[in-house]
């Protein structure tokens, strides 16, 4: 009964000693792990300071390439065919459900002429003044996959918020647009360089609280807030 006993023990002993050993390499490598995060985290931190410096000391300009030529003649032509007798007055025209639906279908129709593959559309409703500083018009989210305008700028009674909400579609789409083009989705015609710096500049991403000016500079918003200005120059014109 005793060497029973005692193999009962050992075994014991020895299985908690498995589960401890488990849990030890289990923390160990969640240590690993959380010091090369954070390792990462102060390698972009020392990325976004270079990258910031540079854009504010830059006088760089939007140069577009022949793909978002083309995007830009696509894009206005889309709006004289969907606003013929102008953005403003169609849309003062319209209740708040029918702004909404349009914007709705309107996600739909530039993700078709950006050539995006589906994205989900949502109209969301900043509950803080922090929340509404950083939605600012709407958002693309891409490891959602997510299209988000603000809402309370739809039930505004301001009707060029409601214009600008327009041309935010085509920005905020451009981001998907840009992120498909990287993750070699579709080939648009952009040069490899372009990408390059694409790429480099959705991981070292600066937000406008951080710096305004190097927020707008930067690769990926330069291109965005570029392409709008030449399809409402376009539009307009």
């Amino acid at each position: 009964m005793l060497a029973s006993h005692n193999f009962g023990l050992m075994g014991f002993l020895s299985r908690t000693y498995e589960a401890i050993s488990d849990w030890v390499k289990g923390l160990v490598y969640r240590i690993i792990g959380r010091s090369e995060e954070w390792e990462l985290k102060r390698e972009i931190i020392r990325e976004k300071r270079k990258y910031t410096d540079l854009l504010v000391n830059s006088e760089i300009q939007y140069e577009p390439e022949e793909p978002d030529k083309l995007l830009a003649l696509q894009a206005t032509a889309y709006l004289k065919e969907r606003f013929p007798d102008g953005i403003l007055p169609t849309l003062i025209g319209m209740s708040v459900d029918e702004r909404m639906l349009m914007y709705q279908e309107m996600v739909e129709e530039i993700r078709c002429l950006f050539e995006v593959d589906k994205i989900k559309f949502e109209i969301k409703y900043p509950e803080t003044e922090e929340e509404f500083k950083s939605m600012t018009l709407g958002f693309y989210n891409h490891e959602e996959n997510l299209l988000c305008l603000n809402g309370a700028f739809i039930e505004c009674d301001n009707p060029m918020l409601w214009e600008e909400m327009v041309f935010a579609l085509f920005h905020e789409m451009k981001h998907a647009r840009q992120y498909s083009a990287v993750d070699k989705t579709h080939d648009y015609g952009y040069s490899d360089d372009l990408l390059k710096i694409w790429k480099y500049n959705m991981v070292v991403y600066i937000e406008p609280s951080e710096c305004d000016e190097a927020y707008r500079k930067q690769a990926i918003e330069r291109d965005a807030f570029g392409l709008v200005d030449m399809i409402r120059e376009n539009f307009e014109n």
